[in-house]
C-alpha cells in the first residue's frame, strides 16, 4: 500500500507541477495578447498595461510554487532531513507569497489614482498583510532557530550552502 501510495502522490505531484506550468504560460500568453490586442485600440494603454502587468505577476507566483512543489516533492526524497530544511521549505513557500502580494499591492496603488482614492485602501491592505506575513515568517524562523539548536548535519548543510 505504501508503494501504491508513494507512486500515486509522485504522479499527482508531476501532474500538478505540468499543469500550474502550463497556466501560468496562459496567464504570460493572455497578458501579451491583452497589452498588444489593445495597443492601437482607443483607451487606456496605462490601464491595459497594469492589467497585464497583474496577470504576469499571478504567473509568477504560479511558476513559483510549481518550481515550489517540483523541488521538495519530486526532485528531493520526500522525507525532510533535519529542522533546518523544514525551516528553509516554509521561508521559500512564504517569500514566494509574500513578493506576488507585494507586487500586486504595487499594481492596485498605480491603477488608483487621483480621482479614486477610496480604492487605495485595498492595495493598502494587502501590502499590510504582506508585511504581516514577512514579520510573521522572521518571528517563525527566530523562535524555531531556538527551540533545536542545530545538528551536526544541520551545521554541516549551513556551511555547504554559505557563500565563500
Amino acid at each position: 500500500m505504501r508503494k501504491f501510495y508513494s507512486g500515486f502522490a509522485y504522479f499527482y505531484f508531476l501532474l500538478a507541477t505540468i499543469l500550474l506550468m502550463l497556466i501560468s504560460l496562459l496567464l504570460l500568453g493572455n497578458a501579451v495578447w491583452q497589452i498588444f490586442s489593445r495597443y492601437n485600440a482607443p483607451g487606456d494603454l496605462v490601464d491595459v498595461s497594469l492589467n497585464g502587468i497583474g496577470l504576469i505577476i499571478i504567473g509568477f507566483a504560479v511558476v513559483e510554487t510549481a518550481k515550489f512543489i517540483a523541488e521538495e516533492e519530486l526532485l528531493r526524497s520526500r522525507e525532510l532531513r533535519s529542522s533546518l530544511e523544514s525551516r528553509r521549505s516554509i521561508t521559500k513557500f512564504t517569500t514566494i507569497i509574500v513578493i506576488a502580494m507585494s507586487l500586486e499591492a504595487l499594481v492596485m496603488v498605480f491603477r488608483a489614482n487621483h480621482d479614486r482614492l477610496n480604492e487605495a485602501i485595498y492595495p493598502a491592505i494587502l501590502f499590510s498583510a504582506a508585511m504581516f506575513a514577512l514579520i510573521a515568517l522572521g518571528i517563525y524562523q527566530y523562535l524555531s532557530s531556538r527551540i533545536q539548536p542545530p545538528s551536526t548535519a544541520d551545521s554541516r548543510e549551513v556551511e555547504e550552502s554559505s557563500p565563500d
